[in-house]
């Protein structure tokens, strides 16, 4: 632009002139009129052309929109003048006097050559001057059809593509030029800013700096450098670097002299200051001007903190791999832009896949996911994004090998600022174990229901806090004089006379108490009933409930004497806690541990850090756990080992724990989880599940199952079992005379003499109601069986003393042996004893009948 403004004053005054001559040159020729007139017009548009030129190179501002409108003027103004150019040729132009058109043709060549120069900085200036200069000429002259004429025509139009040309390179250079001094001024000025720049960077380099001559005399070196070997600048300047005491550095420097370059990383003890370092040392040759090594340059970091904190987390990374193996529980990063996945070691060991040629994607996630769980695991994903919330979800995976683990899932998304996700984190952590033990208790759980459920005691089980009936069974709805439909559902709370005496219940069960035998006031259809009622706290269905017995006492409660003072209250042996977490030597003797492992044994700090791991184990789990940290040690790793360990006030707790041996190779890190309430919970359903509530004795179900294998036994041995159905006679009355309760205390003792008649290994189970069975195994022949059915004749009809009164009662039985002529099976063996009974029933009672014989 500088270089337009600078030119045009000059072009637009020679157009001035070169018009002024052709006007005098022109005034006895052609119109003298016109002429002026033409030259009024070309005058006009120079002196515009003048102003514009004027007034922009004194204009200060210099925005790339006001230069770009600047220019468009000036262009405008340029094109104006060459069309008043290019009309004087139309003009003027005639056929009658060719020396005439020579000369206004030299006029216009040399206009437009001047203009080329003038303008070349602006090619569609000096292009579109040209043109609207020349062409209307050049165009007249060829529709000429006088051969001089077509050729001058031609001449002149083969001028203004020269001039194109000539324009073009002439811009071309000059662009070049321009860039080149740019350039070259820019190189200077950024030359001198380097040096500068060079001389800040050596002072106040965070790297040390050092120069040093062929001699490896330091002849400079910065504060930094000064401060890396704890020392002054005074002390190092003119230092020879061959007289310090630690000469790793030498060999690396003598290279630079010799015109090497390179870098050295490694420890240093610093000489001056006794200071040992880690540092990274970058060295080259210094050259004079003649390229002749004089010397050389290092630049040295100290990255001792760096060294130490790598050797720090390279610990704790390995503590953390060591801590995710133990707890099972690994991490992935998902980047959803590139679609990338990244596992933890610990995922490809939850996962059974090889870490060398597996390659994680989302899609191969979920081929591992169970195919019943991977719309769910999928749609959990989504979701999270569509919500941009956390998910947490427990899902299956499928092994190769068709096994089934499950897992808990834990997945946060990260977002930019405008809403859209940029990665996935979260973690899997393999829960197999607690799962089975949880389907373990599910199992057990629909035992208990079926018990209950066929039980003679009035049952029901109630939930939040006690406030909401999710389970009752027909004893109980005739409890309460109501459908079990209408009592599902309801707060048995209702039906307590005393209702604060039922919220009092709900508050010990809250406290993990156990109720046994409480008398309790109920208040049915406006009637008052006495039960006697126990409870417990249960986990059912999932949810922490209340399970309550009811035994009806209303008719005996006058007769009855006061109710024995509750039992001493159960406390849970140990509540559910986090995992204990501790290291142990090589003697097993405890190194460190967490506050859950205190609060899983009760000791003190000081206390556990006197003694050992196997210390704490019982004393018939000792052995086994003193095998179990040698294969620790011999293995690096087990898994799933239960024992029982004696902790604080000497309390025994069953455990089950993970080991694994550590890097250093001779410390063990140990989880342990406390599941002896799991194994007593399992335990208590267990006896509910196959004994008699009421005398102890084994129920219909075990009766059923001993039966079963007296049976394979017998045939095995080649002897004779036989099977007693035994029925009380006169019990009713008992019961309408004296109550149930009387009723229950004379079953409980008949029980318990019964069970004495029988040999040891002989088994005496109760049905239900007055009905017992007995099953005889290993007798050589039925007349074996005779005297001890006699033996339980005489003790079932022998008096009993139950409070002010005394009992007696009598008994029928039914008898019948295995093997028989036919197949038969345990159930058929019950029945035929069954009806043997009712003959003996029949009979006289108070005494037995053999199925199939005609004698009693």
């Amino acid at each position: 632009m500088h270089n337009l403004l600078k030119a045009s004053k000059p072009a637009v005054l020679t157009s001035l002139l070169l018009g002024l001559l052709l006007v005098f040159a022109e005034n006895n020729i052609s119109n003298p009129k016109m002429i002026i007139i033409w030259y009024v017009v070309l005058l006009a548009v120079s002196l515009l052309r003048i102003k514009l030129i004027t007034s922009y190179q004194y204009n200060t501002d210099t925005s790339l929109i006001t230069l770009n409108r600047h220019l468009k003027n000036l262009r405008i103004g340029t094109f104006a003048s060459g069309m008043v150019w290019g009309s004087i040729g139309v003009l003027l132009f005639t056929t009658n006097d060719i020396i005439h058109l020579i000369f206004l043709i030299f006029i216009l060549a040399g206009l437009t050559a001047g203009n080329t120069v003038s303008n070349a900085s602006d090619l569609p200036s000096s292009i579109g001057f040209s043109i609207l200069a020349l062409f209307p000429i050049a165009l007249y002259l060829c529709l000429d059809r006088t051969d001089i004429f077509i050729y001058m025509g031609l001449a002149v139009m083969l001028y203004l593509g020269l001039l194109i040309i000539v324009s073009r390179y002439m811009n071309t250079h000059i662009s070049q030029n321009y860039v080149l001094r740019h350039k070259a001024e820019a190189s200077a000025k950024e030359a001198r800013i380097s040096e500068e720049r060079y001389r800040m960077i050596l002072q106040y380099s965070p790297a040390g700096i050092v120069h040093y001559n062929k001699n490896l005399i330091i002849t400079y070196c910065n504060d930094r450098f000064a401060e890396v070997m704890k020392t002054s600048k005074e002390k190092l300047i003119g230092l020879d670097i061959k007289t310090l005491k630690d000469q790793r550095l030498t060999p690396s420097l003598r290279e630079a002299i010799e015109g090497k370059e390179g870098v050295y990383d490694g420890e240093y003890l610093s000489t001056l200051s006794n200071t040992q370092l880690w540092i990274i040392m970058s060295y080259v040759p210094i050259r004079d001007s003649e390229d002749i090594i004089e010397g050389g340059i290092a630049i040295i970091e100290d990255i001792t903190e760096r060294k130490i904190a790598e050797k720090e987390t390279t610990k704790l990374i390995n503590n953390l791999r060591q801590a995710e193996k133990i707890s099972h529980l690994g991490n992935w990063h998902y980047d959803l832009a590139s679609n990338a996945l990244d596992w933890s070691d610990e995922i490809y060991n939850i996962f059974e896949l090889d870490k060398e040629s597996f390659e994680p994607t989302y899609e191969a996630f979920l081929n591992i996911i169970h195919p019943d769980d991977r719309d769910m695991v999928a749609r959990a994903y989504e979701h999270s994004l569509e919500t941009k919330q956390k998910y947490e979800i427990t899902h299956r995976l499928l092994m190769k090998d068709g096994r089934v683990k499950y897992v808990n899932e834990q997945c946060e998304t990260k977002f930019d600022p405008n809403g859209k996700p940029i990665c996935s984190l979260g973690t899997v952590q393999d829960i197999t174990q607690q799962m089975q033990y949880q389907i373990r208790l599910e199992n057990s759980e629909n035992t208990l229901r079926y018990l209950l459920k066929m039980s003679p005691i009035a049952v029901r089980i109630a939930k939040n806090d006690g406030q909401d009936v999710i389970f009752a069974n027909e004893s109980y709805s005739k409890l309460i004089h109501a459908d079990i439909s209408d009592v599902l559902g309801k707060n048995p709370k209702n039906y307590y006379a005393d209702q604060e005496q039922y919220d009092e219940i709900v508050s010990q069960i809250n406290n993990n108490e156990i109720i046994y035998n409480r008398l309790i006031e109920l208040s049915i259809e406006n009637k008052t009933m006495w039960v006697l009622a126990s409870y417990m706290p249960i986990d059912f269905e999932g949810f922490p409930c209340v399970l309550g017995w009811f035994y009806d006492i209303t008719e005996e409660k006058n007769l009855q004497r006061e109710v024995e003072e509750q039992r001493d209250e159960f406390k849970a042996l140990f509540n559910t806690s986090k995992d204990g977490i501790a290291i142990l030597d090589h003697e097993s003797n405890f190194v460190d541990f967490n506050d859950a492992y205190l609060e899983m044994t009760g000791f003190t700090r000081s206390e556990l850090l006197k003694t050992s791991c196997l210390s704490l184990s019982a004393p018939e789990d000792q052995e086994r756990a003193r095998q179990a940290m040698q294969i620790v040690f011999e293995s690096g790793y087990i898994k799933g080992f239960e024992k029982t360990c004696i902790v604080k006030d000497g309390k025994r707790l069953y455990i089950n724990m993970t080991a694994t041996l550590l890097p250093d190779k001779e410390r063990i890190l140990i989880t342990t989880k406390d599941i002896s309430a799991m194994k007593e919970h399992a335990r208590q359903l267990e006896h509910l599940a196959h004994y008699d509530a009421l005398t102890g004795l084994p129920n219909r179900i075990l009766e059923s199952d001993r039966l079963q294998q007296g049976m394979i036994q017998t045939q095995r041995h080649g002897n004779h079992l036989a099977v007693f159905y035994l029925d009380l006679d006169g019990f009713k009355h008992v019961n309408d005379n004296y109550g149930h309760s009387v009723g229950d205390q004379l079953l409980i003792n008949l029980s318990a003499r019964m069970k004495q008649a029988l040999r040891e290994g002989d088994t005496l189970s109760r049905l239900g109601g007055d009905e017992f069975v007995a099953i005889l195994s290993d007798i050589n022949n039925p007349s074996e069986a005779i005297p001890i059915i006699r033996r339980l004749l005489d003790a079932a009809s022998r008096p009993i003393q139950l409070g002010d009164f005394i009992i007696q009662v009598s008994a029928s039985v039914g008898v019948t042996f295995y093997p028989q002529e036919h197949d038969v099976d345990g159930d058929q063996l019950v029945r035929q004893a069954d009806q043997a009974m009712y003959v003996a029933k029949q009979s006289g009672k108070n005494c037995y009948h053999v199925f199939g014989s005609e004698h009693s």
